[in-house]
């Protein structure tokens, strides 16, 4: 067979997949921007959403959290009234939930690089403002689907480098997979990893 009808790898063995096995330095570039673009959207629109709560309500219907005279925004203020409260190591040693806050301190470095997984169910990240139901968010100024993006994904700048470029597949050797062969992997987020892997 001669001409158009010549066989060849492509024709013969059907579809050709071309994905290389993984990402090239260029392509690695723009995943860190397309994730930091939207983070940013994130918080762009999260202090866009608090200051506009701010100035549309007024101050005489904001809920009062602290009892000081100066204005304050809704989001510091319980940081405010809980701070007021303080306990010594030695009192903390007595209780396990103190022994609990103790070493959360002890490691919060470490635990500053989330590895891909975000909290279990109820678990609140160190250093991270709690999720808030749809009510609450609307009155701090904000909405419920932020907060829980805000508490679930890691940053960029916390990811890993394994968990930025590869992620969790339990059929491929090594339980790890490109990135890149997720289908629309520049759509979607993909961030989380199941903790150990």
């Amino acid at each position: 067979m001669f001409g158009a009808f010549k066989p060849s790898a492509p024709l013969s063995g059907g579809l050709l997949w071309k994905i290389p096995w993984r990402l090239s330095p260029p392509q690695k570039l723009r995943h860190r921007r397309r994730m930091r673009r939207v983070d940013n959207v994130v918080s762009v629109l999260d202090t866009a959403l608090k200051r506009q709560a701010v100035t549309v309500v007024p101050p005489s219907s904001r809920p009062q959290h602290s009892t000081t005279s100066t204005d304050t925004a809704p989001a510091q203020a319980p940081t405010q009234s809980s701070s007021n409260i303080k306990a010594t190591p030695s009192e903390l040693l007595q209780t396990a939930q103190g022994q609990r806050i103790l070493e959360n301190e002890a490691t919060q470095s470490q635990q500053q690089l989330r590895h891909g997984r975000g909290p279990r169910q109820g678990e609140v990240m160190p250093g991270s403002s709690h999720t808030r139901t749809g009510d609450a968010a609307r009155r701090e100024g904000t909405i419920k689907l932020i907060e829980r993006w805000k508490v679930d994904m890691p940053t960029e700048q916390e990811m890993l480098p394994k968990d930025k470029y590869t992620m969790f597949d339990r059929k491929a050797r090594g339980y790890r997979k490109g990135v890149h062969k997720l289908p629309k992997w520049t759509r979607v987020s993909q961030r989380l990893n199941p903790p150990g892997f």
